[in-house]
């Protein structure tokens, strides 16, 4: 009996013996500590697991933090560098659109339509070519009625109070006015939600360079790629953007160059050569003999 233990169970039913070998004794001595020692290692193991998981989390929300300040200083550099070429570009634009003026002024430039556009060339353009020129460059309004309540050139700002270059015309307009395109053209830009300085805006590219902005809008009532034909309801008058009533803002441009818009509205086939003199930023002579090579091209077919 020496190799064996006795164990004994005693309950209300009785007393009960049992016979457990010796070495299984010995194996639950064994067994229980290395049980023991495993659980602890299984432990020490997890918790070690759950430190080192714990750091590289912390390391990487450290670079996320680096990199998202990083990136935002990034973005706040990006900004100031555009807003600092926004205004070294509309400086250029208001120093060129008063250099005409000033060559004028001081006698570089003479009233002789010859400097601007050859009289043979004038001489040779036909009914049709001026009638195919005024439909597919801006001329005329983009209204029906046409007031100007702010002109084009330098300005106090209604809203900044600041003398600031306006770029464009603005013309009065009651709420939901329809607005027309001033020539034929493929839809450049629209932004139908009321944000930045132009708030609701729709920008047309016209043939030859030309291209007109109508900024102010209630609603813009075409989509960017849109081939419209000249007179064709682009939107409808209203308040938005850097507003102080309902108007609508009135833009021309001639490659990236900023224009007029007055010479334009009032240009027709009755006073069809005063826009060779009064817009000299355009290079006419060029632009009407590529027009009429055009014509004739498509005459032949």
């Amino acid at each position: 009996m020496r190799n064996r233990l006795i164990i004994t169970v005693s309950d209300i039913n009785g007393t009960k013996s049992y016979n457990v070998h010796q070495f299984i004794k010995k194996s639950i001595k064994f067994l229980v500590p290395a049980v023991l020692l495993i659980l602890g290692g299984s432990f020490w193991f997890i918790s070690a697991l759950k430190e080192d998981i714990h750091e590289v989390k912390r390391e990487k929300e450290e670079k996320i933090k680096v990199l998202l300040e990083k990136e935002s200083k990034l973005k706040a550099q990006n900004s100031l560098y555009s807003l600092q070429i926004k205004d070294k570009i509309k400086d250029i634009d208001e120093l060129s659109s008063k250099l005409d003026d000033i060559e004028e002024l001081i006698g570089v430039k003479g009233d002789d339509t010859t400097t601007l556009i050859q009289r043979a060339t004038l001489a040779k353009m036909d009914m049709q070519l001026k009638a195919f020129m005024l439909q597919i460059i801006p001329s005329g309004s983009p209204l029906k009625e046409t007031i100007i309540t702010d002109a084009y050139g330098y300005r106090i700002h209604p809203v900044s109070k600041q003398r600031k270059f306006h770029r464009g015309i603005d013309l009065r307009a009651k709420m939901r006015t329809p607005v027309f395109s001033t020539a034929d053209g493929v839809v450049k830009y629209v932004q139908n939600a009321d944000r930045g300085g132009f708030g609701k805006v729709v920008m047309v590219m016209h043939n030859y360079g030309f291209e007109t902005v109508y900024a102010h809008l209630d609603l813009a009532k075409v989509k960017v790629g849109d081939v419209i034909k000249k007179g064709q309801i682009l939107g409808l008058s209203g308040n938005s953007g850097t507003s102080t009533a309902p108007h609508l803002h009135y833009e021309v441009k001639y490659a990236s160059k900023i224009l007029n818009p007055w010479s334009f509205i009032k240009w027709d086939i009755k006073n069809y050569e005063s826009i060779f003199q009064t817009q000299r930023r355009v290079e006419w002579e060029s632009l009407v003999a590529m027009i009429n090579s055009h014509m004739n091209k498509l005459e032949l077919r």
